[in-house]
C-alpha cells in the first residue's frame, strides 16, 4: 500500500483512466449541506487566495482482470462524483454560454481530460463508472446536459445546484477552475498484496457512515472478480436492498435472517450485524448464502405490506403491521418459509396468526413488558419443529409453548386479561394500541367491515368520552352526588369511550344532546354507538352493563387459544441443575430449557457458553462481579490463549470449558444461585450416550 499526497485533478488526469465505482458501493448520496460547503470552499480559495485545500482521501486499486488504466474507487467515491458533477456544470454552462472564460479550450479541457476518452466506444467513453441507477443518470448529463428522466436522480439534483452556482458566480470561471486545482488528496493505491476488505474495515472505524448492511454487501462482493460482482449483485443483491428499501431495514432484515438461522435464536445487537454475518459466513459458499437471503427477502417484503395469504391472514398480518409489531418478523420468517415447503393449510396459517395476535394483545392489555417478546418469537418457530410430531400441527404445539411458559412470558388467562380489559385507562393508552381496539370492538369477525383506522388516520373519527372530561352542572346531576367517585373511576375506561365523526360538536353537552343531535348516537351507521343509543340516560348503571357487554365481547374477538398437544416426556431425560442425585455423565445433552425458552445445543461446552450469555443479558453486572471466582471458572477481560481453554461470551467475559462434565454442572449450578433460579428454571434436556468416551467434552 502506497499513500501520498497530490493534487486531485492530478490523480484523475489521463485521457485513458478509468475509474470504476464497485458494485459493493453505496449510491452517491451527497446532500445539499455537503455540495454547497465544497462551492463555498472552492470560492473562498480564489478569495483568499490559498495555495491548497485539503480534500481527504482516494483509496484505490487496480480493477482485476481489466486493463492497467481503470482503477476501482475503495474509498472517496462521493468527493470524485462530485467533483466530476461541477465539472459537468461548467462544460455545459460554457457550451450553452451562459458564461465566458478567457481560456477558450477551458470546455474542451475539462471534456477530454476529466469527463470521458473521445477514442472509445460509447459504452466505455465516460471514465467515471458509477454503479446502480447512478451511472445512467451520470451518462445522461454527459451527453445531454440535463436530467431527463434522471430527474429525481441525487446526481441530477446536484448538478442541477452545482450548474446554477456556476452560472451565476461573482468569480471568473477560470479562477474557479484554478481553485478546483488547487484541491489536495491522500492518494492511497493498494498493491498486489493488500487486502481491500481490511483496508476499508479499517477507514470504517474512523467515521465512514456506513450501514451494517452496506458493510455486509462490500464483504460479500468486494474480494470477487468486477464480473462476478456485477453478476452477484444483479442476481442476488439487487432483489435483497429492493424488497428491505424502507429507512433501516435491510439492517433489520439481515438481523432477523441471522436471529432464525441461530441454533440458539441468538439476536445480534443492531451494532454488531456486520461482525455476526461474517462469523455466520465462514465456512459458507457465498452465493448460496447469498440465494437464500433473496428468497427469504421477497418473504420479508410480502410480510411488510401485508400479503402472505389470502384475505383473512393478510387482515390479520395488516393489524400486527399496524401495531408494528416487527419483533415477530423472525419468528415470521421461519413459520412462513416451513409452510411453504410443508404446503401448509392457509387455514392453519390464519389460526397461527391469530394466535399470535390474541397473546401479545392480551400481554399489552394486562401491562406485561415487551422486551421478553423479542427472544419468544426468536426462538419460537424452532422450538415448534422440535416439538412436533407425525400426528399434531403447527398451531397446537406453539399454542402449548405460548401457554407453558413462566414468569414474565406469561400468556394472560380470560380472567386477568377480562379484569384489565374492563379497568384500563384505554383512552391513556398510545394512539395506535387504542385505535386498534375501537377497529376490533367496531368490527368483529363481520364481513361488512368499517375501516376504523383509516379513518382515524384521516381525521374522520375520533374517541368520544361519552361522560364528559369535564362535567357540567346537568352531568353532576345525572351521576348522583357520588359524581367525582364515578368520573375518576370510569372517565378513560372502554365502558365510557367510542368513536365518532363530531368530537368538537359533542363536547360536554349531556347525554340526551348527544344522541338526538342530528349527528347523534341515534343516527350513527356504527356499531359501537347503536348499543349506547338504546339508553335514556348515561349514569354508573348505565357503564356497569356497557362494561360487562365489551368484556364479552373482547373475551370473544381476543379468545383464549386451546390444544389438546401434550409433548413427550421420558422420565429421566428432563433434569432440573439442581437435581443432586441425577449422575450427568454418560449423558448427551441435547437441549435446555432457560426460564420457559427451549435452546438446542451440540454439547456441554456449548451449553455453558449459551447459558452464560443469557444470563449475562438479563444482567452483565452479576458475571463481571463475580467473574475472578475461587475456582477460576469464569474471567473478566481479555486473555492471552483464551479460546484454547475459555468460550467467549460478551467482549470481556469468557467462560472455562475445558473441563469434565461434573465440573460443568457445577460451574452451572453456581450460576443458577447467582442469578437466584428455581429448580425448573434451569432443565436439561439429555439422551444416553452412545460412546462413553464422549462423556468429557472440551
Amino acid at each position: 500500500m502506497k499513500g501520498e499526497d497530490k493534487p486531485l485533478l492530478k490523480l484523475m488526469d489521463g485521457s485513458e483512466n478509468r475509474f470504476i465505482i464497485p458494485v459493493y458501493q453505496r449510491n452517491y448520496d451527497w446532500g445539499a449541506s455537503q455540495c454547497k460547503q465544497l462551492f463555498s470552499d472552492l470560492i473562498d480559495i480564489v478569495k483568499f487566495n490559498r495555495p491548497s485545500h485539503f480534500f481527504g482521501c482516494i483509496v484505490r486499486a487496480r480493477s482485476k482482470g481489466a486493463r492497467a488504466d481503470e482503477f476501482l474507487i475503495i474509498d472517496g467515491q462521493q468527493r470524485m462524483t462530485t467533483v466530476c458533477l461541477i465539472f459537468l456544470a461548467i462544460y455545459w454552462n460554457l457550451e450553452h454560454k451562459n458564461i465566458v472564460a478567457d481560456d477558450s479550450k477551458l470546455a474542451e479541457k475539462i471534456f477530454k481530460k476529466f469527463l470521458v476518452d473521445e477514442y472509445e466506444v460509447k459504452e466505455k467513453k465516460v471514465r467515471l463508472k458509477l454503479n446502480k441507477e447512478d451511472r445512467a443518470a451520470f451518462d445522461h448529463l454527459v451527453d445531454f446536459g440535463e436530467g431527463g428522466s434522471f430527474a429525481g436522480s441525487n446526481v441530477v439534483t446536484n448538478y442541477n445546484y452545482f450548474y446554477e452556482g456556476v452560472r451565476t458566480l461573482s468569480i471568473k470561471i477560470d479562477d474557479f477552475f484554478d481553485a478546483i486545482r488547487k484541491l489536495v488528496v491522500i492518494d492511497i493505491f493498494l498493491g498486489s498484496d493488500d487486502d481491500p476488505q481490511l483496508i476499508f474495515e479499517s477507514l470504517n472505524s474512523t467515521g465512514l457512515d456506513l450501514t451494517e448492511a452496506d458493510k455486509i454487501r462490500n464483504f460479500v462482493l468486494m474480494g470477487l472478480e468486477e464480473d462476478r460482482q456485477e453478476e452477484y449483485y444483479s442476481k442476488y443483491w439487487s432483489f435483497i436492498e429492493r424488497d428491505c428499501s424502507g429507512k433501516g431495514e435491510l439492517d433489520s432484515f439481515v438481523r432477523d435472517y441471522l436471529t432464525i438461522k441461530s441454533p440458539t435464536g441468538e439476536i445480534p445487537n443492531f451494532k454488531d450485524i456486520y461482525p455476526a454475518f461474517k462469523s455466520f459466513t465462514e465456512g459458507k459458499e457465498i452465493e448460496s448464502v447469498l440465494s437464500e437471503m433473496k428468497r427469504y427477502a421477497a418473504l420479508y417484503k410480502r410480510i411488510k405490506s401485508s400479503q402472505i395469504g389470502d384475505s383473512a391472514t393478510n387482515e390479520i398480518m395488516s393489524r400486527l403491521n399496524y401495531l408494528e409489531l416487527t419483533i415477530t418478523y423472525a419468528f415470521l420468517l421461519g413459520m412462513l418459509t416451513y409452510a411453504e415447503e410443508q404446503r401448509m393449510e392457509e387455514s392453519e396459517i390464519t389460526r397461527i396468526l391469530s394466535c399470535i395476535e390474541v397473546f401479545v394483545f392480551r400481554r399489552l392489555i394486562c401491562g406485561y413488558p415487551t422486551n421478553a417478546l423479542l427472544k419468544i418469537f426468536a426462538t419460537l418457530h424452532q422450538q415448534v419443529l422440535k416439538n412436533m410430531k407425525e400426528d399434531t400441527s403447527y398451531y397446537d404445539v406453539m399454542v402449548y409453548l405460548l401457554e407453558n411458559r413462566k414468569k414474565t412470558v406469561v400468556f394472560p388467562k380470560d380472567d386477568e386479561f377480562l379484569q384489565s380489559f374492563v379497568e384500563k385507562p384505554v383512552y391513556l393508552m398510545r394512539s395506535k394500541s387504542r385505535t386498534y381496539i375501537f377497529d376490533r370492538l367496531e368490527n368483529g369477525s363481520s364481513k361488512e367491515k368499517i375501516n376504523v383506522i383509516d379513518n382515524v388516520q384521516k381525521g374522520k373519527l375520533s374517541v368520544e368520552h361519552i361522560m364528559p372530561q369535564t362535567l357540567t352542572d346537568h352531568w353532576k346531576s345525572e351521576l348522583g352526588s357520588d359524581y367525582s367517585r364515578i368520573q375518576e373511576e370510569w372517565l378513560h375506561t372502554i365502558a365510557n369511550l367510542t368513536l365518532t365523526g363530531y368530537n368538537v360538536q359533542y363536547s360536554n353537552r349531556s347525554f340526551k344532546e348527544k344522541k338526538e343531535d342530528p349527528n347523534g348516537f341515534s343516527v350513527s351507521p356504527l356499531r359501537l354507538n347503536k348499543y349506547i343509543s338504546q339508553f335514556d340516560k348515561w349514569t354508573e348503571d348505565e357503564l356497569k352493563l356497557r362494561k360487562d357487554v365489551l368484556g364479552q365481547m373482547a373475551l370473544s374477538i381476543w379468545a383464549y387459544p386451546e390444544t389438546a398437544f401434550q409433548p413427550t416426556v421420558h422420565p429421566d431425560d428432563e433434569v432440573s441443575i439442581f437435581d443432586e442425585e441425577f449422575i450427568f455423565t454418560g449423558r448427551k445433552i441435547t437441549s435446555f430449557n432457560l426460564n420457559g425458552t427451549i435452546y438446542p445445543v451440540n454439547d456441554w461446552a456449548d451449553t455453558i457458553r449459551d447459558i452464560c450469555k443469557l444470563l449475562y443479558e438479563i444482567n452483565p453486572e452479576i458475571l463481571k462481579k463475580e467473574g475472578i471466582s475461587k475456582d477460576n471458572v469464569w474471567i473478566v477481560g481479555n486473555i492471552e490463549n483464551a479460546e484454547s481453554y475459555y468460550k467467549q461470551v460478551s467482549a470481556d467475559v469468557w467462560v472455562l470449558t475445558c473441563n469434565d462434565t461434573n465440573t460443568k454442572i457445577r460451574i452451572l449450578r453456581q450460576l443458577a444461585r447467582l442469578y437466584n433460579l428455581a429448580d425448573d428454571d434451569l432443565v436439561f434436556s439429555l439422551v444416553p450416550q452412545k460412546d462413553k468416551g464422549e462423556a468429557l467434552d472440551s
